[in-house]
């Protein structure tokens, strides 16, 4: 079981490889952190294995802790032990948001979910309370970890083929009905706007002889059909691993030895470690390149990825000040630096001056 402590001291600003990485930051790493380590104790509780993965799995072989530009936690486990988690987890982690396909929930405008990829949160909105910030590091945001489902992909290509354009199909139909359900739920892709769900529905059963019942809820159907899918191959009949989010984002090229992911070892991170697959070399190869070890400032998203909340607070709280009486009266200031004129204005506000 890992386990991470951390003083007063990890908070402080420091330069990493050249990359200045900000107080906050290492608030935003220490409260990502604690989400592990929750993580970690239902799943040692069960014996299921979980592995550090793409830029975390990164970050641990090359600088022993997070990349110092990268600002989220990345994790994987194989599909029977994941399926084994999401069961647990409802029950043993209280207080958290465990966001998966067929959440439904429409006031959450988020692509990522619609991946097949499930997402475990400490809350679902900034928080300024005294209390969830004791607890959460001092860091006021939503913080989590993304975790990936790894299933057995089939020995014959054409096969492997088959089953992602089917999964992919149905992640798309999963989509579309969010955005024709959900208000406000927009894609990267307006080209899912085009699919006819009626339409879509009946080519799934075409396919898969499964039928979707519009009488009932349609995302767990969907989830249910996609993972069905995703996992029909077995370890016996397979001798590669892949993440088929990664297929729908057009990552084919990342499938796995099943062997790299039989065993983990522990190796440092940041203030304690982190489970790695047993071949993590090859692993980080087929990712990165052979020349992993180098580093490469590349910031595959917005940074830092909490931007989006602190302009919620900068910008709807501030151009709505009645809502304040739903927040606390603390906040952290360094966050309104960029905009002086807003942070005197935020003071005013939460009656400061």
């Amino acid at each position: 079981m890992i386990r991470f402590e951390v003083g007063e001291e990890y908070y402080n600003e420091e330069e990493r490889s050249g990359f200045v990485v900000s107080s906050l930051m290492k608030r935003c790493w220490a409260a990502q952190l604690k989400v592990l380590n929750d993580f970690d104790a239902v799943c040692s509780k069960h014996g299921l294995k979980w592995f550090a993965f793409c830029g975390t799995l990164l970050g641990a072989v090359r600088h022993k802790g997070f990349i110092p530009w990268d600002d989220d936690v990345d994790v994987c486990m194989l599909r029977g032990d994941y399926n084994m988690f999401l069961r647990y987890a409802a029950k043993e982690m209280p207080g958290y948001i465990i966001k998966t396909f067929d959440e439904i929930d429409a006031e959450e405008n988020s692509f990522t979910n619609a991946l097949g990829i499930t997402r475990i949160n400490n809350t679902h909105k900034a928080d300024f309370n005294p209390e969830f910030l004791d607890e959460h590091c001092g860091f006021p945001y939503m913080v989590g970890i993304d975790l990936y489902p790894l299933d057995y992909v089939p020995r014959d290509p054409e096969q492997y083929d088959t089953a992602i354009n089917i999964y992919n199909y149905i992640i798309a139909v999963g989509i579309k009905y969010k955005m024709d359900n959900w208000p406000g739920f927009v894609t990267p892709d307006k080209a899912y706007g085009q699919i006819n769900l009626d339409e879509a529905y009946a080519d799934l059963y075409e396919v898969t002889g499964v039928k979707i019942d519009k009488k009932r809820d349609i995302l767990p159907q969907l989830n249910d059909l996609a993972v069905n899918i995703a996992s029909f191959t077995k370890g016996k009949d397979s001798d590669k691993v892949a993440c088929m989010a990664h297929m729908l984002l057009g990552h084919k090229g990342m499938i796995f030895p099943k062997d790299a992911f039989s065993k983990s070892c522990e190796v440092p991170f940041e203030t304690g470690s982190i489970y790695v697959p047993k071949d993590y070399d090859t692993v980080l190869k087929i990712n990165y390149g052979k020349r992993y070890m180098m580093p490469n400032m590349n910031v595959p998203h917005e940074y830092p990825y909490y931007k989006l909340q602190e302009r919620w607070v900068r910008d709807y709280v501030i151009e709505n000040p009645d809502i304040a009486e739903y927040m606390t009266d603390y906040y952290i200031g360094d966050v309104y630096d960029e905009e002086p004129g807003k942070k005197i204005l935020l003071d005013k506000i939460y009656g400061k001056t």
